[in-house]
């Protein structure tokens, strides 16, 4: 689980605990206890004795938004009452929670996207080198015996256009990250080319002349 989710979970844990009548620094105790390390490490000063806002103090500086905010909402509770801290804030927690959960969701479908543009541009490495080796021999069946130009010149462009279409599908999806989508584009490249490479030396054939 996402470390900020389990984090505003259990916090929404202690305030809902908060609500019920149970001590803000009991609830916090037991419900952060488990949750390493941020929450283990407050409950631990609670129990040595150090007041709530020191307690708390890693979870409102160092947390994220969410959590900064609803570790400062309990921390203000020695200024007001316990249980309406607790009720107020549990609804603010399950709005939080939905943030939390959402960008998450976000994060999971953007690396997806990112995975599938790594594949993309493998693949398109793969068809580009196969056509650049081809490609010639191909041409070379022809009914006239015109020269034709050997895989080796035709690699070269191809890597050329290998390696802008994967940069440009990196940089749309990945952003600086789009080494990644250019050096498996590539690997791929070189590989097909190696491995079709004995095709090219294939002599032309002039189809006029087959019986």
């Amino acid at each position: 689980m996402n470390p900020d989710l389990s984090m505003v979970l259990s916090l929404r844990r202690v305030l809902e605990s908060a609500e019920s009548g149970r001590g803000m620094s009991r609830s916090i105790v037991i419900e952060l206890g488990p949750v390493r390390p941020a929450g283990t490490n407050s409950a631990r000063m609670l129990l040595l004795g150090l007041p709530l806002p020191v307690a708390l103090r890693p979870l409102v500086e160092d947390g994220s938004v969410e959590v900064g905010m609803l570790a400062s909402l309990i921390v203000s509770t020695p200024r007001s009452s316990t249980p309406l801290v607790g009720k107020s804030g549990g609804e603010l927690a399950g709005t939080l929670e939905k943030w939390v959960k959402l960008r998450e969701n976000r994060r999971l479908e953007q690396n997806v996207l990112r995975f599938r543009s790594v594949i993309t541009s493998g693949v398109l490495g793969a068809v580009t080198a196969m056509v650049a080796t081809l490609g010639p021999i191909v041409g070379s069946l022809s009914f006239t015996s015109p020269a034709v130009q050997g895989a080796s010149g035709v690699l070269p462009a191809a890597a050329v256009m290998t390696a802008v279409s994967s940069g440009m599908l990196g940089l749309f999806m990945s952003g600086r990250r789009l080494y990644v989508n250019l050096s498996v584009a590539m690997a791929v490249f070189a590989l097909v080319s190696l491995l079709a490479s004995p095709l090219a030396a294939i002599p032309s054939v002039a189809l006029w002349g087959v019986k």
